[in-house]
């Protein structure tokens, strides 16, 4: 849980309404934190973000495939900023992190993991995800390795559906649906069924 003297003003910026509206249903859960506005589009992004004046601008680093981060962080180099991007990507973490951004982390990563960036962030450090969070003890990255058998029990458990119902749907034993969640649990380190929904919200099952 985070704790400050006041709530944290946090801004939200993707171009995906369904992940901003699970983002902020994570966010609300933390009582010393405010989601004070929301971006859906690009356009005038910094100008947007400039007048919001959040303590935290949680940023996707691309719209419609575009990159706007180097913007952002140009246009606004006060601003704390915290990237979400798509894919782990090293290089380009670092590379961000370099041009001023305090933090980087994965839309498929946890809740916890983005309150934690958050938190770190504002208490003046600096938060990489793919050195933090998205490495399972195995070494795997996170979300990498889900076969198409194991993201369809996923998707059938998020969309309300028990064990059970989601076998019979599929056309296979409880048993082996059984098996095929835990695996999928254990590859997302996930082991609760809203975090499912969560982790179903950053692939777009529900569009």
């Amino acid at each position: 849980m985070l704790s400050f003297e006041r709530p944290a003003r946090i801004f939200l910026a993707d171009e995906h309404p369904i992940f901003l509206a699970g983002l902020r249903f994570c966010l609300a859960e933390q009582p010393h934190i405010d989601v004070i506005g929301e971006a859906h589009s690009s356009a005038h992004l910094a100008q947007v973000i400039e007048k919001a004046a959040p303590d935290v601008a949680v940023v996707s680093e691309s719209f419609n495939g575009v990159s706007v981060a180097e913007g952002i962080l140009t246009d606004l180099p006060s601003q704390r900023v915290l990237i979400i991007a798509e894919e782990l990507d090293n290089t380009r973490a670092h590379q961000l992190l370099g041009l001023g951004a305090r933090g980087y982390v994965l839309k498929q990563s946890p809740g916890s993991v983005i309150c934690k960036a958050i938190a770190t962030i504002l208490r003046g450090g600096h938060f990489l995800d793919a050195a933090d969070a998205v490495q399972t003890p195995a070494g795997r990255r996170r979300g990498s390795a889900l076969t198409d058998r194991e993201q369809e029990i996923l998707r059938l458990i998020a969309l309300g559906f028990s064990i059970r119902e989601a076998a019979e749907r599929i056309g296979i034993t409880t048993k082996s649906a059984e098996t095929y969640k835990a695996r999928a649990s254990n590859k997302l380190s996930i082991d609760s069924r809203q975090q499912i929904v969560r982790y179903a919200i950053t692939k777009g099952w529900f569009q």
